[in-house]
């Protein structure tokens, strides 16, 4: 939260300088946004982001909310997004939130929603002139992020054997997870 206050004064007090946001615009990135931007939080950050969707992009600020759960996202902050990307939702809460924050006469476009592929998209708002399906380019095996859940059912199944983590508090210190230390 206290980066994005002092983010957002920079753009406020350097919108008339060559070197503010208005010139060089910002884009606050979060991802997993419904975990700290919920309606039941009262954060820094929730109210910070809450200024940001409001005003931002007077000042060359804007944002990008990612989330699985569009429905725990407070309401004020959903409704200034300008352009909105929703992947395949097939929960009807996540559906009927999204539909809410989209303009009245595309609202019907949220009923694709849970027919849509792996990958594709429905694509509304400033970003795009008309609503349009997209599709993502699919990465192949190599390229996605080493992001994979531990397999943990297995590894309970495992018979027990006392575990050295030397390697892993040395990893920790160094700040390096990818130290060969076995």
């Amino acid at each position: 939260g206290s980066i994005f206050d002092v983010l957002f004064e920079a753009a406020v007090w350097g919108r008339n300088l060559l070197s503010g946001m208005k010139n060089l615009p910002l884009l606050l990135v979060m991802e997993e946004a419904h975990r700290y931007l919920s309606s039941e939080s009262n954060g820094l950050a929730k109210n910070m982001v809450r200024r940001i969707a409001k005003e931002g992009r007077k000042f060359g600020v804007g944002s990008m909310l990612i989330s699985q759960r569009p429905s725990e996202i407070d309401e004020t902050i959903l409704s200034q997004c300008g352009t909105l990307f929703a992947l395949r939702i097939n929960n009807a809460t996540d559906r009927s939130r999204v539909k809410s924050a989209m303009s009245d006469s595309l609202s019907g476009i949220v009923d694709a929603l849970p027919i849509l592929r792996t990958g594709e998209a429905i694509i509304t708002g400033e970003a795009a002139k008309v609503p349009m399906r997209f599709k993502f380019r699919i990465l192949k095996e190599a390229q996605f992020p080493d992001s994979h859940d531990p397999k943990v059912a297995t590894s309970w199944a495992n018979d027990f054997s006392n575990t050295d983590f030397k390697g892993l508090v040395g990893c920790w210190r160094i700040q390096n997870s990818f130290v060969k230390s076995e």
